[in-house]
């Protein structure tokens, strides 16, 4: 369990830029910097550098050129992490899109509590112990090629391949654990080899900050038995939509949300559909629902106030509502029941180019309350 004492970011790119752009904010290539320093009772002093590198070239190459992301973490317990992703919107220069990324990581507190469609988790053994956290050490690789139908009309539909190579393993988990005393499959460590086909239809004003339009992907990924320890199927439904309701004084935007995801056959635990934390169900814990399959949607009212004159900064806020439930592959009838609920709210900040977005966010749930700091929203 994690109980901050505080938590202090210093955001020193708010001070600087490195850019090489020309007037417009969304032409050339802007380099951002973000160092944070954080401290909490459980983790210790944490620190972390992040550099976002937005190309947008001549600004003729929609919605990008290029957008990497790289970042490294540390913290005085052992916990680390490090990231590198690129997303190519003119692959080998041709109109076809391709992203990669490469992540290594050691959690020092994770969570999982089993399959919460089957049972409840004890509420009092988790505020009391360290029952339900884990250590663990991932490295997860892949990327994705995407190609239009008819790559001449603007935004059409798209076809998706990819593969990635994730590798999870427990540290050392005691038997006083529910990783250990559950037999929780993976907990000795799995390796998956995760083939991906699927389409998307992306018909949004903007990848970073939508206002109006819509996006919708279904995607399928398969882990073969003999290039993986669990051979299982993988399929995901996710639609966005987005309506502008003002568009005068201040920008107010609807952003809607809905996703399925459904696990078939043999799955490590990590691989298990889940609920909770930032992006699903804001105020309960992460992970705090898992099983077969994870329905959920949200709700966000999204507004950007004002522009401070003289500068490339804007301030906004967001309201949301989100909900959902899991449930097991026999239980389909249960999909409309017993749904959980969440709301929030926000503040929102963009900096240098519209779309680099920070963000913080205050989720309530019947069991708490969560803290999410990041950049971009969550949908």
């Amino acid at each position: 369990m994690v109980r901050f004492l505080f938590l202090l970011v210093l955001i020193l790119s708010f001070q600087g830029e490195v850019s090489f752009s020309q007037d417009s904010l969304l032409t050339g290539r802007k380099i951002i910097p973000l160092p944070e320093l954080s401290f909490s009772s459980d983790f210790g002093v944490k620190f972390a550098v992040e550099a976002l590198i937005y190309d947008y070239d001549d600004g003729s190459v929609i919605p990008f050129k290029n957008h990497s992301r790289y970042r490294i973490s540390y913290s005085t317990i052992g916990a680390f992490s490090m990231l590198a992703s690129n997303d190519d919107v003119n692959a080998f220069k041709t109109d076809n899109r391709m992203n990669y990324y490469a992540n290594v990581s050691r959690n020092m507190s994770d969570y999982f509590f089993g399959d919460t469609d089957q049972q409840e988790y004890d509420k009092a053994r988790y505020d009391t112990s360290n029952y339900y956290n884990y250590e663990m050490i991932r490295v997860d690789v892949g990327g994705n090629f995407r190609k239009a139908f008819h790559p001449t009309k603007k935004n059409s539909l798209e076809y998706k391949v990819g593969l990635s190579l994730i590798y999870e393993k427990p540290i050392n988990p005691s038997d006083s654990k529910f990783i250990s005393s559950e037999n929780v499959d993976g907990n000795d460590g799995a390796f998956l080899s995760l083939f991906e086909i699927g389409m998307l239809l992306d018909k949004r004003n903007s990848e970073f900050r939508p206002q109006q339009g819509y996006y919708f992907d279904a995607s399928i990924k398969y882990s073969p038995l003999f290039l993986s320890t669990h051979q299982g199927l993988y399929n995901s439904i996710k639609a966005y939509g987005f309506i502008p309701l003002v568009n005068r004084f201040m920008e107010i935007t609807l952003a809607t949300r809905i996703s399925l995801q459904n696990a078939i056959g043999s799955k490590p635990y990590w691989m298990t559909p889940m609920l909770g934390g930032t992006g699903t169900l804001r105020g309960f814990i992460f992970r705090r629902f898992s099983s077969d399959t994870a329905l959920s949607y949200s709700a966000e009212l999204r507004a950007w106030f004002f522009k401070i004159p003289n500068t490339k900064v804007e301030l906004g806020g967001q309201f949301f509502v989100d909900g959902g439930r899991v449930f097991s592959n026999k239980n389909w009838d249960l999909i409309l029941t017993d749904h959980k609920f969440a709301l929030g709210f926000g503040g929102v900040m963009s900096i240098f180019t519209p779309d680099f977005i920070m963000k913080a966010e205050l989720g309530f749930s019947d069991e708490g309350t969560g803290f999410y700091l990041g950049t971009g929203y969550s949908f």
